[in-house]
């Protein structure tokens, strides 16, 4: 998208307007007492106004920028949004770009024939497709007189997993009960995988109490069941009525068992994602898992 003049407005800046008051004040001096010199000075500086106001517009106008992409994070983390910027043969100095509720804006400059690759980070909150709003470009080139300022309507989104939550889960028993009508669960443990925070609800009988006892803090431990070559991550086998929970659960179990490598399957209430590996696997579950009961969904 490239910024035309339409796009810009302008404001006075805080140094600008003292500028412009200094200047009508020694206007009035000079009317005053009749002084030529004080004219000439008043419309030196003036001029000089004008013709900053100028180059601000130019530092601006035809300048291009592309959203590129937000790779997918945790909820909670920070997605960074990448942009091309285009000089489109002139040079460009003292650009920021800065989206809503961003802390830090960003300033560059570009060189006559440069495009630029720039990165925007923004903390997440929730699961789903996040999108920011709209961005801000503005410049106050060359002199800081003026504020020229346009929000670009960029169509920029990136997905945001649940955050994973640690727990126990209790998978389906692999063997090919896919469709859920005939499932074959167990609950007891096959493989140890490790220790997790103790959350109320959690089995007291899987407490590590050698922890406890050296006051390591309250840890339970974590199991996993591989029968049949690979496990089934089902929404259902969650006991929680938090729906968000029961996601985040399944998130950390997806990124658990994509770690050790088990082929595994994920199934929610709409959708049967059947047991594979690798990291198209686990994107593909955790875009699952980011966008169950959502009506959004990305371009």
């Amino acid at each position: 998208m490239m910024i035309h003049k339409k796009h810009l407005s302008i404001r006075p800046t805080r140094h600008g307007l003292l500028f412009l008051i200094i200047l009508g004040a020694m206007m009035a001096g000079s009317i005053n007492y009749n002084n030529n010199a004080g004219f000439i000075l008043v419309f030196l500086l003036g001029g000089m106004a004008l013709i900053s106001l100028f180059y601000s517009l130019k530092n601006l106008i035809g300048l291009s920028l592309f959203f590129v992409s937000a790779s997918p994070v945790f909820a909670g983390r920070t997605a960074r949004f990448t942009f091309q910027v285009q000089a489109n043969g002139m040079e460009r100095a003292g650009v920021t770009l800065a989206l809503p509720e961003q802390a830090d804006i960003l300033e560059t400059s570009l060189l006559k024939h440069e495009t630029k690759t720039v990165h925007l980070p923004l903390k997440t909150t929730a699961r789903g497709v996040f999108t920011p709003g709209s961005l801000t470009v503005s410049s106050v080139f060359p002199f800081g007189f003026f504020c020229l300022t346009t929000r670009m309507s960029l169509p920029m989104s990136c997905l945001v997993y649940p955050s994973p939550a640690d727990g126990p889960v209790t998978p389906v028993k692999g063997g090919g009960d896919l469709d859920g009508t005939a499932g074959s669960r167990f609950s007891g443990p096959d493989d140890f995988q490790g220790l997790s925070l103790y959350q109320p609800g959690h089995d007291v009988g899987r407490i590590a109490w050698k922890a406890v006892s050296k006051g390591q803090g309250v840890f339970v431990k974590d199991f996993t069941a591989g029968a049949g070559g690979f496990m089934m991550l089902d929404f259902d086998a969650i006991a929680s009525t938090d729906t968000e929970f029961k996601l985040s659960r399944l998130c950390r179990m997806v990124v658990s068992a994509d770690r050790n490598k088990t082929p595994y399957g994920l199934k929610l209430p709409d959708r049967v994602i059947p047991p594979a590996q690798g990291p198209g696997h686990k994107h593909q579950c955790l875009r699952a898992l980011a966008l169950y009961g959502k009506k959004d969904s990305l371009s």
